[in-house]
C-alpha cells in the first residue's frame, strides 16, 4: 500500500527540509527565557487578586481590566499600570454618574478623585491610592518635562532605582488599586 502522503522534493528529488520561519524560533527563545518571570508575576497575582469574585461591567471595561494583568504577567507594565487607571476610571466614573455625579464623572480622573474626596464617597486611605495611579500615569499619558516630579527619569534619580524597577513597582501598585476598586467602591451595584 503506498503512502497517501505525498513527501515535497527539490529538483534533485531529495526531500525538501521544512524550517520554521526565523521569527517563531525568536519568540521560542524568548518566550523560554521569560517563562520562570512571568510565571513569578502569576504567583504574585495569585496572592493580591481576589478569589471567586464576579463583576458586571461594561465589554470595554471588561477588556480593559483583563488585559491590565496580562500586560503585567508579559512584563508590559506601563501598559499594565495605564490600563489599571483606565479601569478605575470607567468604574468610578460610572459609579459616580448613578449617584448623580454626571459632571464630574466625564471630566476625567483627577475630577473623579476631587468628587470623592469632598463627597466622602470612598474611604481615604482608597482615594489616596486612585490619586497615586493618577499621578504615575500622567506622564505616560501628558509627556512632561524631565523636571517633573512626577517623570519617570526623575523618579528613578531621586529614588536610586533603575527605572524597570520602579515600572514593575508602579504596575504592582496599580493593580492592587485596579482590584480594591473593583472589590470595594460601590459593592452593592
Amino acid at each position: 500500500m503506498a503512502n497517501s502522503r505525498q513527501i515535497a522534493k527539490d529538483l534533485f528529488g531529495k526531500p525538501l527540509r521544512h524550517r520554521r520561519p526565523r521569527f517563531e524560533r525568536a519568540l521560542e527563545r524568548v518566550e523560554r527565557a521569560t517563562l520562570p518571570a512571568r510565571a513569578e508575576r502569576i504567583r504574585w497575582l495569585e496572592r493580591v487578586i481576589p478569589r471567586n469574585r464576579a463583576y458586571a461591567m461594561p465589554l470595554e471595561t471588561y477588556y480593559v481590566f483583563e488585559e491590565a494583568r496580562s500586560s503585567f504577567v508579559y512584563g508590559c507594565f506601563v501598559a499594565s499600570t495605564l490600563l489599571s487607571a483606565a479601569f478605575v476610571e470607567h468604574w468610578l466614573g460610572t459609579r459616580l454618574a448613578q449617584c448623580g455625579h454626571t459632571k464630574e464623572a466625564e471630566r476625567g480622573l483627577a475630577a473623579i478623585v476631587e468628587c470623592c474626596r469632598c463627597h466622602d464617597i470612598l474611604i481615604p486611605v482608597l482615594v489616596d491610592r486612585i490619586d497615586r495611579l493618577r499621578v504615575i500615569r500622567n506622564p505616560f499619558v501628558h509627556l512632561k518635562s524631565f523636571d517633573h516630579p512626577h517623570t519617570l527619569g526623575r523618579r528613578s534619580v531621586s529614588l536610586r532605582a533603575h527605572p524597570e524597577q520602579l515600572l514593575e513597582q508602579d504596575a504592582k501598585e496599580s493593580l492592587i488599586t485596579m482590584y480594591t476598586v473593583a472589590t470595594y467602591a460601590f459593592p452593592n451595584t
